[in-house]
């Protein structure tokens, strides 16, 4: 018979709006955190003083940061390799549109991607978020 400890089973995940408002909070007590890790530790800190099973992944906590209008998002990059085909954007993973530019004979030629939704650019050699910096706009 295998005993299943209940505090390793019950982790709980928070609302949204709760989410947001923490973040919220601790951006604008600290106005920048230099990491996506960073920031969803300090939320969740923040989360456990109301219920110690809530649960926070880094990557919900960019994915909301991202629909709150006051608050910027930088991304650090690397140079990976020439990419032919670029869909979703690597930040909030919207769909990204292509940017075009002219050559010498006025013809139209496809020089990077954009995505509307955050503002991620790129030109075809591709410079891919590595670390992510979250700054509260006044």
């Amino acid at each position: 018979m295998k005993i299943i400890n209940e505090s390793m089973t019950s982790k709980k995940i928070p609302k949204t709006d709760l989410v947001i408002h923490t973040i919220k909070e601790v951006l604008k007590k600290r106005k920048v955190v230099l990491s996506q890790e960073d920031l969803s530790a300090m939320v969740l800190e923040k989360l456990k003083k109301i219920d110690k099973k809530y649960v926070l992944s880094p990557g919900r906590t960019k994915n909301l940061v991202i629909k709150i209008p006051n608050i910027e998002i930088k991304a650090k990059t690397k140079k990976t390799p020439n990419i032919t085909k670029l869909e979703n954007c690597p930040v909030c993973k919207k769909k990204v549109d292509k940017i075009y530019g002219k050559n010498l004979l006025n013809k139209k030629i496809h020089i990077g991607y954009i995505c509307r939704r955050c503002g991620y650019t790129t030109d075809l050699e591709t410079f891919m978020p590595m670390k992510y910096i979250f700054i509260m706009r006044k």
